[in-house]
């Protein structure tokens, strides 16, 4: 035999209205943290990019600094080398010269 009841089943238990208040103030905790966890993973990962781009600025930097050295090295060797090859031919251009005056002085007047 079957019987209908108009008594709610025990297994669906009538909420009352206090308990509704409870949800809400659970959810509001679980939103903050939530939005504390958003917050600091936004944060934190500004905070890592700010601190990797300096430090590929840095890097930039000193290894643009490192190259300029190494060409200003560079340059002037070529430079001092230059100047030494210029210095040969100078000397060689004064050598034959003075030897072509000195000859030119041994050398009879007609």
């Amino acid at each position: 035999m079957s019987t209908m009841s108009t008594i709610p089943s025990p297994a669906f238990p009538v909420m009352s209205m206090p308990l509704f208040g409870v949800w809400s103030d659970v959810a509001g905790v679980y939103r903050g943290a939530m939005k504390a966890n958003a917050e600091q993973l936004f944060l934190s990962s500004v905070n890592v990019i700010q601190e990797q781009m300096l430090r590929a600025f840095i890097t930039a930097s000193q290894s643009c600094a490192d190259a300029l050295a190494k060409n200003a090295i560079s340059v002037h060797q070529q430079s001092m080398e230059r100047l030494s090859e210029a210095n040969g031919k100078a000397v060689g251009i004064m050598g034959r010269a003075f030897t072509q005056a000195w000859m030119g002085s041994l050398l009879p007047t007609k």
